[in-house]
């Protein structure tokens, strides 16, 4: 892993993202619940920690900032909107038919949505940075 803080916390504000959304899967899962019943603040509650600390680690130390988004950092980034736009169009065609036959609620549908348009971006980053693509 990177030296550079902004990298750091760049990797660390993706991979809590990406864990805090995937224990609300999981304790939805387990619970049998149709809606999140708060797991949606949670989640939102995170990204914006992660917004506030990665302005924060801009101002604290401006120097690092361009070192922490050089060529291959902007490469993996257009790679990970790109995945997160084929995961939620493929996410969003199975609900589709989930949806249709009667399977899921639209209002389900329409929360688990969230999560794969918030977090998809983030697992290809995190996957990237620890293969040593995005640090």
């Amino acid at each position: 892993m990177s030296d550079n803080p902004i990298s750091r916390i760049r990797f660390w504000g993706n991979a809590a993202l990406v864990a805090v959304v995937l224990a609300a899967m999981a304790a939805l899962a387990l619970q049998g619940r149709e809606i999140w019943g708060g797991w949606e603040y949670v989640i939102g509650a995170v990204a914006l920690g992660y917004v506030a600390l990665s302005l924060a680690s801009y101002v604290i130390f401006p120097d690092q900032a361009k070192a922490a988004w050089d060529e291959q950092v902007q490469d993996t980034h257009r790679a990970s909107l790109a995945f997160g736009y084929w995961a939620a169009l493929g996410v969003f065609l199975i609900l589709l038919g989930l949806v249709v036959t009667g399977r899921v609620s639209s209002a389900q549908a329409f929360y688990l949505m969230a999560p794969v348009l918030g977090a998809a971006p983030a697992l290809w980053f995190t996957i990237a940075a620890l293969r040593g693509r995005a640090g």
